[in-house]
């Protein structure tokens, strides 16, 4: 299961953003973890049962509800696993794919099964999906919680769910989630730029959100497409120049974004690259690794306590 991880991140004058743990309420977040883990977890519906043990919690306090809404959005995905079990008792890949593309040959019962089986699992916030068109499974329906929970959340924390979920809950067809696939850049420069911009722009108004780690590694994430670029979809041209769509996204972002990080963080490596008349060099790269991945920062998940309650209890 993927972690979330702690970041401190520094750039040069600037002061370091901190993890916000305050309104963690420590004794709140077990006892609900624990009671977690006493939910019949193979049952199908069994999110809504957690959906209510979390707003029996939370009702009344929305800051430690922001990081209840993080645990209970874990426990739906350690859910999938099972659920995907499921799945594959009843259908093999080989199956499912062919369900999926409309492959005229697959026999009406399995496709009628399929659409009932999808139909019945949405209720609960699941979808079938393939991340590399191989091998399926079940997984979350990003805004599922969100739109049952989001009145139990704080205003700052919501607009950053909010914001996520629009990126990241996109039909069962659509197959590309991250804004890169297969090492290959497959998002505008524009969308990407606009996800660092809220991001960016949310943390300057409320440096210390709660999760300001979280948000500043997608940041980094973001940055390393257009100031890095990927494998297979470099930012420099064939003689190793910044390509102009980029330099130009990135000049537009820090004019907008004079005194945010990222907004310097864009201005100190666009003014690298001028020093060098625009062309890539191994210093430049490196400083940008610098800046994005530092050398010695702690890597630690506050809810990890509490994720590790419901592995040890719930998976095998």
């Amino acid at each position: 299961m993927k972690k979330l991880f702690f970041t401190i991140i520094m750039f040069i004058g600037i002061v370091p953003y901190c993890q916000n743990t305050q309104y963690l309420n420590d004794e709140k977040l077990t006892k609900f973890a624990q009671d977690l883990t006493k939910l019949p977890f193979t049952e199908r519906d069994v999110i809504n049962k957690a959906i209510k043990l979390f707003e029996n919690t939370f009702q009344d306090d929305k800051e430690c509800a922001d990081w209840g809404y993080q645990l209970l959005y874990f426990y739906h995905e350690l859910s999938c696993e099972d659920k995907t079990n499921t799945l594959h008792v009843h259908w093999s890949d080989e199956e499912i794919r062919a369900l999926k593309i409309h492959d005229i040959e697959v026999i009406g019962g399995i496709r009628s099964g399929m659409k009932n089986f999808e139909s019945e699992y949405a209720k609960y916030g699941y979808r079938v999906f393939s991340f590399e068109d191989t091998s399926y499974s079940v997984v979350v329906q990003p805004g599922y919680l969100f739109n049952k929970l989001e009145k139990y959340l704080t205003d700052d924390y919501r607009i950053y769910r909010s914001h996520w979920i629009k990126e990241y809950d996109y039909p069962p067809h659509y197959q590309k989630f991250p804004p890169y696939w297969h090492a290959k850049q497959v998002y505008s420069i524009e969308e990407i730029m606009n996800r660092i911009k809220w991001r960016d722009e949310l943390l300057d108004r409320v440096p210390d959100f709660i999760r300001n780690d979280l948000v500043t590694r997608e940041i980094e994430e973001l940055c390393f497409i257009v100031t890095k670029g990927l494998e297979n979809t470099s930012i420099y041209d064939d003689k190793g120049i910044i390509k102009k769509e980029y330099k130009d996204a990135l000049q537009t972002y820090y004019r907008a974004h004079a005194e945010t990080v990222w907004g310097k963080y864009m201005t100190e490596f666009v003014h690298r690259l001028a020093l060098n008349k625009y062309r890539f060099s191994n210093d430049i790269d490196k400083w940008v690794l610098s800046q994005l991945f530092p050398e010695g920062r702690k890597n630690i998940d506050p809810l990890l306590k509490y994720e590790d309650i419901l592995i040890d209890n719930l998976m095998d």
